[in-house]
């Protein structure tokens, strides 16, 4: 029973990762609040320069700086005993919404002046280049919160699914599919251990991601069968995206932090001139 059992433990470890109920209600909360108060702009009840609309100004370029603490922790000694990276990753994403949100009250989904409108569209590629990243990241972790995939365990995954199949399959015709398609797999995977050009991982993106919508469609005669193919489809999706996605994802960090160091600029610049003028 041991393989009927460990297939669809492959499955899960590879399967998109729906996102929890929290995530969920914390994500709808925020749309109905933007939409509200895009929907009662014009009736003026925040103020940028006092009130309410002053205070959510202030808040929200507190928790902008505060995003600061995720790389902070990453990267100083003396921080790493400061709690599980994970929930410093969750922190960093619901400042990285909140943040946003509050500015976006503070200045009513309106602009201002020349260095306030150019403090708000900085902020706004912040706010969207973060979403980016956050998509990209998923693509090689085991989840948003999980660990970064590696291609020893793919290889590993994959050989146990492969033999899994081997033993449990009568159909001949099938098994040498199947080891066809272990080869090729292998060999896309040695070949990603080493340096591999963006257009080559496109390729082999698309042969991946057209063999599990095969595997998926295929069907097979049991129970156990089709649970080791949805386990080896989810597996060949991960892995068509794995490097891909990491390559691109080292393109976004390079642009991301220069975006972030110019959108703390033009905050500080125009909370000087807001009160020095």
């Amino acid at each position: 029973m041991q393989d009927v059992v460990d297939s669809p433990a492959v499955e899960r470890r590879y399967a998109r990762h729906s996102p929890r109920i929290a995530f969920r209600v914390f994500a709808a909360a925020v749309a109905a609040l933007m939409l509200w108060a895009w929907w009662i702009r014009d009736h003026r009840y925040l103020e940028a320069e006092s009130g309410l609309g002053y205070l959510l100004g202030i808040i929200g370029v507190s928790l902008m700086l505060l995003l600061l603490l995720y790389p902070l922790r990453k990267r100083l000694a003396a921080m790493r005993s400061w709690g599980r990276l994970a929930s410093w990753f969750r922190l960093h994403m619901v400042l990285g919404v909140m943040g946003p949100l509050c500015i976006l009250l503070h200045c009513n989904f309106q602009l201002g002046s020349t260095n306030s409108s150019v403090a708000l569209g900085c902020m706004l590629l912040v706010a969207g280049s973060g979403l980016i990243g956050r998509y990209l990241y998923g693509k090689f972790h085991f989840g948003l919160y999980g660990q970064q995939v590696e291609l020893r365990q793919v290889r590993s995954d994959l050989e146990f699914i492969y033999n899994q199949m081997q033993q449990g399959d009568p159909d001949p015709a099938r098994r040498e599919a199947a080891r066809n398609l272990f080869e090729g797999c292998t060999d896309i995977i040695d070949s990603q251990r080493g340096g591999v050009s963006l257009r080559q991982l496109l390729r082999q993106r698309n042969w991946l991601r057209k063999t599990a919508k095969q595997i998926r469609q295929a069907g097979g005669t049991d129970d156990t069968l089709r649970k080791r193919q949805r386990a080896l489809a989810s597996l060949l999706d991960k892995l068509a995206g794995l490097r891909l996605f990491e390559r691109l994802f080292g393109f976004w960090h390079v642009a991301h932090i220069p975006v972030f160091l110019l959108m703390v600029v033009t905050a500080i610049i125009h909370v000087v001139v807001v009160h020095w003028y």
